[in-house]
């Protein structure tokens, strides 16, 4: 198993390498400049004089104004002649593979794989190693390896209590992931927790962990990697023993091994379109509800108010799928018209609940139900092979006209646009992307981050609240997002569906926002 260690500076660098680990990977700044990637030509140069494998993660999303930068980092980047570039944004990827098709590309852990389905994906692009990031259980690591050869990673103890691909801090909120409330050190799990994952791992054939060397002090870094090493390098039968005395060595050493918190004036992330407070707030209108068939979907919380709202509303309704949604579907399901109901699938979906997602999407489309909302890769795997219309959602990281491209391959017809409040935030995407290839949100609350229900014990911001829904937990926006306003011009930019999502909000159960006027009922049948 290869031990690689991420870098910050030169003295984490010379920190590896004194302990000779098999790896380092450097992160990629955004909009680097030439300083920069001098700069990681030497730590290059340093790691291969020890035979050190030199790795460069670039897994921020690019913007569609960072499109004509992007390919001058992506040259330099080539240049760098890396072990392997980690990448998040499926558009870069796909350009990274036809510009240079000799660069090893891996997919970086915020891509989201959480299933084979997902590592199936990253096959298909190219990639050569897979990095799982965020809550995976050892059982669907092991689910995932009988699955699949694509050789795996896994970061180790991040100190983040969520899923990386699915968080919209940044873009919502303006907040970088080393200011989040969730990454504070203190709840951030123990080293001997780590210690114990990886000798998990080390009998499951994974080829390689991350070990994010930034979160912990430079006088500790050296320390802890020596403790993973001797976790890898002990034989099974040795590794009860090693684990015995590194407790001894954490006991005694806890308080110098601890997680670093983030320098004093770490800076937020770049601001993207904070949401506005007039925007926070749910405004009346004179106007006549939204009408026109299938041009606003109405998303429910679940089976009992689809039922109830589908005696009013006439347009499509949007029902997450999960055991129990399904289920009180199938006692009822002469009861519906396939054209009025489109099914959601979870951001993550588990090897261990794979099964059950296959089964029940094979059973909808015998039905035929074909319309699908997608949040991740694994999702998109899952629903394209069988040619179904998915929809992606913003956590799918589309933020430029090179993966919207790039989803198409994978039969996504439209994605969601990426956060903002006003038509100007998305004049640049949607010059460069043909007509037609977005839908929007026009009414919810955001779920910013998505995490293990643990994490909601943290207190959350002023300005969030936790909600725990299908074993997760959600940070969201205490008071909804009304693009009710901007509906004549999503309208004029072909940008449908638009969607009311009542899932998170304030609204009573059951009951349409006073401002969504239905259509007169055509039929009986929902």
């Amino acid at each position: 198993m290869e031990l690689v260690v991420s870098i910050q500076n030169r003295e984490s660098l010379t920190t590896a390498l004194d302990k000779r680990v098999g790896g380092v990977a450097a992160h990629l700044p955004r909009n680097p400049d030439s300083r920069a990637f001098s700069e990681l030509a030497d730590w290059r140069d340093a790691a291969r004089q020890q035979k050190v494998n030199f790795y460069l993660t670039w897994d921020w999303l690019v913007r569609e104004r960072e499109l004509a930068g992007a390919q001058d980092w992506l040259a330099a980047a080539a240049r760098l002649d890396p072990e392997g570039l980690q990448l998040r944004d499926l558009g870069l990827v796909r350009e990274a593979r036809r510009r240079y098709p000799g660069l090893p590309l891996q997919a970086a852990g915020n891509f989201g794989i959480h299933n084979s389905p997902g590592v199936r994906l990253a096959a298909s692009q190219g990639f050569s190693r897979v990095v799982a990031a965020g809550p995976v259980s050892l059982k669907d690591l092991a689910l995932m390896r009988r699955q699949t050869t694509m050789p795996l990673a896994v970061t180790l103890t991040s100190g983040c209590q969520g899923y990386p691909h699915l968080c919209l801090m940044e873009e919502y909120l303006g907040v970088s992931c080393e200011a989040c409330c969730l990454a504070q050190p203190e709840n951030g799990g123990t080293l001997m927790a780590t210690l114990e994952t990886l000798a998990g791992l080390c009998q499951l054939g994974i080829e390689a962990v991350q070990l994010q060397g930034e979160r912990y002090a430079l006088a500790s870094l050296g320390r802890v990697i020596g403790l993973c090493q001797a976790v890898i390098t002990a034989v099974p039968m040795e590794r009860p023993r090693v684990l015995a005395a590194a407790r001894q060595v954490v006991e005694a050493f806890g308080e110098t091994l601890r997680m670093s918190p983030p320098a004093p004036g770490t800076p937020a992330g770049p601001p993207v379109y904070p949401l506005p407070p007039a925007q926070r707030l749910v405004q009346g209108s004179p106007r006549p509800g939204l009408l026109g068939r299938s041009r606003v979907w109405l998303e429910v919380r679940d089976y009992a108010e689809a039922g109830a709202l589908a005696r009013e509303w006439r347009e499509p309704l949007v029902l997450g799928l999960n055991s129990d949604t399904y289920a009180a579907f199938l006692r009822e399901h002469r009861q519906w018209d396939p054209r009025r109901l489109i099914w959601r699938l979870p951001p993550a979906i588990p090897e261990s609940a794979l099964g059950f997602y296959q089964k029940a999407l094979e059973t909808l489309r015998q039905g035929g139900y074909h319309r699908f909302v997608a949040g991740d890769w694994g999702a998109v795997a899952l629903l394209g092979a069988a040619g179904d219309q998915i929809f992606g959602d913003q956590t799918l990281g589309v933020r430029n006209s090179w993966s919207v491209a790039a989803a198409r391959e994978f039969k996504v017809i439209r994605v969601c646009l990426p956060p903002g409040h006003r038509s100007d935030h998305w004049q640049e995407i949607l010059a460069a992307t043909p007509f037609g290839s977005f839908w929007s949100y026009l009414y919810r609350c955001a779920a910013l981050a998505v995490c293990l229900p643990e994490a909601a014990a943290l207190t959350p911001p002023e300005n969030l609240r936790w909600l725990v829904e299908d074993g997760k937990a959600l940070l969201c926006l205490k008071a909804p997002q009304n693009l009710f306003e901007l509906d004549p011009w999503f309208k004029q930019q072909s940008i449908l569906p638009l969607v009311v999502a009542l899932p998170h909000s304030p609204r009573p159960r059951g009951q349409l926002p006073p401002w969504l006027v239905p259509r007169a009922q055509e039929r009986p049948r929902r």
